[in-house]
C-alpha cells in the first residue's frame, strides 16, 4: 500500500494523485492539517521536512517531481526510451519553473500591490504569459499532441494539466481564465487530458469546487 501525505488542497500533490489513480497501484490519500504536518516535520519523519511525501514499501519519498518520476517509472507514464524519458524530465523542470514565477508575489503583503505584480506577469509580454506561449508552441509542434512527444500521456502532461489550469482557478488574486483565452491548443489539451478515464472519474462531480473545477471535463468548453 502506498500512502500519499499532503494537505487537502491540490498544490504540489494533485499531479501525483492523478498519476497514482492512473497507475492502478493500491494507494491511500492521507490528508493532514498544518498542525499534523508540523508534528511530522518535528519528528524527523519527512526526509526533507516537506510535503508531499509518499510512503512506499521501500521507505518515504519526498519532493513532488521525484515522486512523480517514481510512479512514472513503474507505469507507462514515463517512457522506457532514454531520449524521451529525458524530454519528459525537461518538461517537468520547465513546468516547475513556470509555477515558481509566482513565488516572489507571495511575499507581497499588500493585496493591491500583489495583484498589480501578477497583472504584469500575465500581460502579453509578462513572464508567465510567455511561458504559456512556449507550452502552446510545444504542444503545437508535438507529433503526438503530448508535451514531450511521447506516444502516450506522460507525467509531464499530467503536471502541465494540473499546474497550468490550476493557476487560472481564481484561487490566485490577479490571475484568472483570461490567461488561457485565445490559446486554443491549450484548451484542446485540457479536453484530451480531462477525458482520460481516471481523470474524468476523479473530477466529473467537482464543478462547484473552488479550485478543482478547472480539472473538470468541459470546464472551458464554450
Amino acid at each position: 500500500m502506498y500512502r500519499l501525505i499532503y494537505f487537502s488542497s491540490p498544490g504540489r500533490a494533485e499531479a501525483i494523485r492523478i498519476a497514482l489513480d492512473i497507475s492502478k497501484l493500491p494507494w491511500e490519500n492521507v490528508i493532514v492539517d498544518y498542525t499534523e504536518y508540523l508534528e511530522m516535520r518535528n519528528s524527523k519523519k519527512l526526509p526533507w521536512g516537506l510535503l508531499p511525501a509518499l510512503e512506499t514499501p521501500s521507505g518515504i519519498l519526498s519532493e513532488s517531481s521525484a515522486i512523480l518520476r517514481y510512479i512514472g517509472n513503474m507505469t507507462f507514464l514515463n517512457p522506457d526510451e532514454e531520449w524521451l524519458a529525458a524530454k519528459v524530465d525537461e518538461c517537468l523542470d520547465a513546468i516547475s519553473d513556470m509555477s515558481n514565477i509566482l513565488t516572489e508575489t507571495f511575499r507581497i503583503n499588500d493585496i493591491d500591490e500583489k495583484i498589480s505584480a501578477r497583472k504584469i506577469l500575465v500581460s502579453p509580454d509578462g513572464k508567465l504569459s510567455k511561458c504559456y506561449d512556449i507550452f502552446c508552441e510545444k504542444l503545437e509542434n508535438s507529433k503526438t499532441g503530448w508535451i514531450a512527444g511521447t506516444e502516450k500521456p506522460s507525467i509531464a502532461d499530467i503536471k502541465l494539466f494540473t499546474d497550468s489550469f490550476g493557476l487560472v482557478s481564481g484561487n490566485y488574486d490577479g490571475i484568472d481564465t483570461s490567461l488561457i483565452e485565445g490559446r486554443d491548443i491549450l484548451q484542446d489539451f485540457h479536453s484530451r487530458v480531462s477525458s482520460i478515464p481516471e481523470i474524468y472519474s476523479r473530477y466529473k462531480g467537482m464543478t462547484e469546487d473552488p479550485i478543482r473545477w478547472v480539472y473538470c471535463p468541459d470546464a472551458f468548453t464554450k
